[in-house]
């Protein structure tokens, strides 16, 4: 099966061909996708007055938790870089479109007899069309953009002639998709912000580079940008900002900041090689099931939080220690779930 957005691939011997440094770089992409949700989904971290060291931390770590989606399109150039026009090509859209309306009909179950929400067919059709009945599921209209742009961004990307003139499209896609989140705010529209929202080709072609040219950086100097890039909101905001909720200056995971700790944690990690079986052995399989497990752990989010926060929340500085519990939770629950719908699907079919 084709790697698309996530892994969607797999076999008896298929682990022994993969690259486990990808594999490393997706298990820490869903991860992060679902330890993100903590803090800006799930609890008050937001709505919070920005004071003492838990606050701290906890900003010090959201920057870097927000990376999981432009990870994942990453490696959708990384590993499609070579993908053409075909009719297998558009058959590695069969696995996808099929977990989302399977996790959707599911989902819409959920909301409806656990949740007592009041849907009709209509809206049923209606969120599934729409990509909302699962609350994350605007990945997916992205990713099926992406899926259907992909062989023609590959003919665009392999005509460029040079590396130097590749880099200068990245230039220009990083000042059309970032610098906006940076300078156009609070009023003010400093720089054109049309293609903003076209971050996703930003990513693709870094990803595309990357897996041309297989840059490799000074470990600790891609450390040194992660750590320094994490600490400029909390340090802005306790030098600057008394009594106040924690203003985001240094912008969205696709911005001027975020685009380089995506891409810097990706550096890092991507050509990393772990001898020891097990741990190949569990990240290939959380890779494999990294788009089940995005599918469906907004059911662990539903389930999960409300206990807690109804039992063990007292204020967003002493709630933020059950990260550390919670998140193992959704992520463990989310990959049982995974792993239960991919067996079953194999049995059935091995192109589901």
């Amino acid at each position: 099966m084709n790697d698309n957005i996530l892994q969607t691939g797999g076999g008896k011997n298929h682990a022994k061909e993969r690259i486990i440094g990808l594999d490393f770089v997706r298990t820490a992409a869903i991860f992060f996708v679902i330890g993100g949700h903590f803090f800006t989904l799930h609890t008050a971290f937001r709505h919070t007055v920005f004071q003492g060291w838990p606050m701290f931390i906890q900003a010090a770590v959201i920057p870097l938790l927000t990376t999981g989606v432009p990870l994942f399109i990453m490696l959708t150039g990384y590993l499609n870089a070579n993908k053409t026009l075909s009719k297998r090509y558009y058959r590695g859209c069969i696995r996808v479109l099929f977990a989302y309306l399977l996790f959707s009909v599911i989902t819409l179950l959920f909301k409806q007899y656990y949740l007592g929400e009041t849907l009709t067919w209509r809206n049923w059709i209606g969120q599934i069309l729409r990509f909302n009945a699962i609350p994350y599921g605007w990945y997916i209209e992205m990713w099926i953009g992406l899926f259907l742009l992909t062989p023609f961004l590959n003919y665009l990307y392999k005509n460029i002639p040079t590396q130097k003139q590749k880099r200068i499209l990245i230039a220009t896609l990083f000042i059309l998709t970032a610098l906006p989140n940076l300078f156009n705010r609070y009023g003010l529209h400093l720089v054109p912000g049309f293609w903003e929202k076209c971050y996703p080709l930003t990513f693709f072609f870094i990803g595309s580079y990357i897996h041309e040219y297989k840059p490799c950086m000074n470990k600790w100097a891609l450390v040194t940008v992660i750590a320094v890039f994490c600490l400029i909101n909390p340090l802005f905001n306790t030098i600057f900002i008394k009594n106040h909720t924690l203003i985001q200056i240094a912008g969205d995971s696709y911005g001027v900041f975020g685009t380089p700790i995506a891409v810097a944690f990706f550096l890092l990690i991507y050509q990393v090689n772990f001898q020891h079986s097990l741990i190949r052995k569990m990240m290939t399989k959380v890779s494999i099931l990294s788009l089940d497990m995005y599918l469906c752990c907004y059911l662990f989010d539903a389930l999960v939080y409300p206990y807690f926060k109804e039992h063990c929340f007292v204020n967003q500085s002493q709630f933020g220690k059950y990260f550390f519990l919670i998140v193992p939770m959704v992520f463990m629950g989310s990959f049982l779930t995974a792993w239960i719908k991919d067996s079953i699907c194999k049995r059935i079919s091995p192109q589901l």
